[in-house]
């Protein structure tokens, strides 16, 4: 570093120009006049006893009488513990502006746009972490990795986690193995495509699609633009795709964050006689107070007379979606997400056990 640039990070550290300028004039000369001072700088013969008093305030040099008005620069120590004091703030200010331009902080914002994956990522790795009920996914085999230890912590904390996995031509083929233990069920589908983690129907961590123009994330803690998620990884990246592993039908418990999708996979075995005990989470509409119950789904309804003729699970999510539950002293229509004319908005379905009809008893 040479002169010039010396004096100038002196002067980011707070010191004029002059002061500055006979500072580093003293470092060289060792002891000096104030005279000698300024004929080897360029601070003015008229200033010069005012900067070299104001540099001994400050600490950097010493003042004293031998004949003359002589200074000298102090032991550097304390010079330099202020500069790399300054150093690490300064490098601290710069982490700090890069973290809040890359990352908005998560709980002061409901919809963060983010610049690097990474940090998209990250956040999944958080939503993933502290999921509750549900969680949605779409993955490469690569980002699966990355977040499979978290997706098993959160299977064995019983939340449901439904994968659809990205693969291109030449990716390995994952088998039941990679699965068991850590997803209840897993679909596969081509890439390119976005990633998307959803859970519980709350959190939203999304990045674009690596072929799009636009390279951004998005982080969300908004239920209203979660849904919206929930709804496309539904219909374009869960039931159009071939299933690659799914738990054990009698699995339980099993928890849903939607009404929908405990339908989905339940809608059949209710038709066809199952017995399936719930216990359910969620909002009473009437009272707007939190409420479970605990019983039987003795009734399911779609208000949707195409998804009937059809037969499609993609039309059946056209519909409105519900199902009676009887706690043993009444019957209680759930809703999903919004739910105005049900009696309870489901925020959390747990499916506890599953009789066949084939396991029931047999009539005397």
């Amino acid at each position: 570093m040479d002169t010039e640039e010396l004096s100038e990070v002196l002067q980011a550290a707070d010191l004029s120009f002059y002061q500055a300028d006979a500072y580093v004039t003293l470092l060289e000369l060792g002891t000096a006049s104030a005279t000698e001072v300024a004929r080897s700088s360029e601070v003015p013969d008229a200033r010069i006893y005012d900067v070299l008093r104001d540099l001994d305030e400050l600490g950097y040099v010493e003042l004293y009488e031998q004949d003359t008005f002589q200074a000298r620069a102090t032991d550097p120590e304390t010079v330099v513990e202020n500069l790399t004091r300054r150093a690490n703030r300064f490098e601290d200010a710069a982490e700090e502006i890069t973290d809040r331009y890359e990352q908005p902080t998560l709980d002061s914002h409901t919809v963060s746009i983010v610049k690097r994956f990474d940090t998209v990522l990250e956040a999944a790795r958080m939503f993933v972490t502290e999921a509750e009920t549900q969680i949605h996914a779409t993955l490469t085999p690569e980002q699966y990795d990355e977040l499979r230890d978290e997706l098993a912590e959160a299977k064995r904390r019983g939340v449901s986690v439904n994968l659809t996995l990205l693969y291109r031509d030449d990716d390995e083929e994952l088998g039941q193995s990679d699965f068991e233990g850590v997803c209840s069920a897993v679909h596969r589908r081509p890439r390119p495509s976005p990633f998307i983690v959803t859970t519980d129907l709350q959190r939203t961590a999304f990045a674009s699609n690596p072929a799009a123009i636009e390279d951004y994330g998005m982080i969300l803690e908004n239920r209203s633009f979660t849904y919206v998620f929930f709804w496309h990884f539904l219909i374009f990246m869960w039931l159009p795709w071939p299933v690659l592993y799914a738990e054990e039908p009698d699995s339980t418990p099993r928890r849903y964050a939607d009404v929908r999708q405990f339908l989905l996979e339940y809608i059949q075995p209710i038709r066809e006689g199952a017995t399936v005990h719930v216990e359910i989470e969620g909002r009473d509409t009437e009272s707007d107070q939190d409420v479970t119950i605990t019983g039987t789904v003795v009734d399911t309804e779609y208000v949707s007379e195409a998804a009937a003729a059809l037969d499609s699970e993609l039309l059946e999510l056209a519909g409105t979606a519900r199902i009676v539950v009887d706690d043993g002293e009444e019957r209680h229509t759930v809703g999903g997400w919004s739910a105005t004319f049900e009696d309870v908005e489901a925020k959390r379905i747990v499916v506890t056990s599953v009789e066949t009809a084939a396991d029931a008893p047999a009539s005397e």
